[in-house]
């Protein structure tokens, strides 16, 4: 075989000699587990995503002089786009009060939730089968926006004050929306020289005033859906923010306190010429100036998707292995 999976290990830096990636150190079994240590026969692959790819490449000496040498970390290579360019998507829940249905709210507790079990398990529908979210809207926030720039999603259960997970008592819904394409740019970086130590996450979410203008609109849509005559039968009330939250100011402090991530994190390892200040990888997926190291995972992405980031990650996964074995790129359509 030539794959050999290794679990509960975690890289702690990638070896270079000069500028060429040979090997990859790692603890298996937490921060006390015995440092090992592997060596490339062709290259390094980094996949640790957009959160840990970055910090690992800080870790080695690959990222902002300044910031290595803040950290006590030897530069090996000034490279200040590691870590910066982080987008998001940024969500706003808003809850009604339903009526006339179940929802997810009675059914996922107490009796109920015992009943939907045994369900499943007998082959009967259950909200066991179900997802969180079963409806997708994609739409624009003005009509002079060409393609959508807002999501909005519909989930048959609503969460206590917009935040997610928790689950009100009474039957409700929720409608959430957030902005396709944000412009707010936040960074990764290491904190310390411990590579178990977690990052500094910073998303700036909401500081362009693209981004606010965008989701306003994307709110104001989820109440207007709310308001809609198919939905009259079963909506009794707005109950997070309220209807008495009205202005645009109040709707962007809702949306500054409980809205939350998407998780579809990216471009903290962008793609981009060399040229380019903010670029780490080049159209190869190789980090520029060293050798013999790729990144292959949603950080290399130069900007945000107008989706969700799944099938953008498997393109880039199957992509990246078509380029690590050399394959010519596929017949243009």
């Amino acid at each position: 075989a030539n794959l050999r999976i290794i679990t509960n290990a975690h890289a702690t830096k990638i070896h270079l000699d000069g500028k060429r990636a040979t090997g990859v150190s790692f603890r298996r079994g937490g921060v006390n587990g015995h440092l090992q240590d592997v060596y490339a026969a062709r290259e390094v692959i980094v996949a640790g995503g957009t959160i840990n790819s970055p910090q690992l490449l800080q870790l080695s000496g690959i990222g902002p002089a300044g910031l290595l040498q803040d950290l006590g970390i030897e530069v090996k290579h000034d490279l200040p786009g590691v870590g910066e360019n982080l987008r998001d998507h940024y969500g706003t829940r808003l809850t009604a009060r339903a009526k006339n249905v179940r929802t997810i709210n009675e059914l996922a507790r107490g009796p109920k939730l015992v009943g939907e079990i045994a369900k499943y398990f007998l082959g009967r529908r259950s909200i066991l089968e179900l997802g969180p979210t079963l409806v997708y809207c994609f739409w624009h926030s003005d009509e002079t926006v060409r393609n959508a720039d807002l999501q909005v999603s519909f989930t048959p259960a609503s969460y206590r004050e917009g935040l997610q997970a928790w689950l009100e008592d009474e039957p409700g819904f929720t409608l959430a929306t957030w902005q396709q394409r944000p412009e707010s740019l936040g960074y990764v970086r290491a904190k310390t020289s411990d590579p178990f130590d977690k990052p500094l996450i910073q998303p700036n979410y909401l500081a362009h005033e693209e981004d606010r203008r965008v989701l306003l609109a994307g709110i104001k849509l989820s109440r207007r859906l709310m308001n809609t005559t198919p939905l009259a039968p079963y909506f009794d009330y707005e109950g997070y923010p309220g209807a008495h939250v009205q202005s645009d100011d109040e709707l962007l402090d809702v949306a500054r306190q409980r809205s939350t991530t998407v998780y579809h994190l990216m471009g903290t390892c962008r793609m981009a010429p060399a040229t380019d200040p903010t670029a780490v990888v080049d159209d190869q997926l190789r980090v520029h100036g060293i050798q013999n190291l790729r990144v292959i995972d949603a950080s290399i992405m130069p900007t945000m998707l107008s989706a969700n980031l799944n099938a953008g990650v498997l393109m880039i996964a199957e992509k990246g292995a078509d380029l690590v074995l050399g394959k010519p790129p596929l017949a243009s359509i």
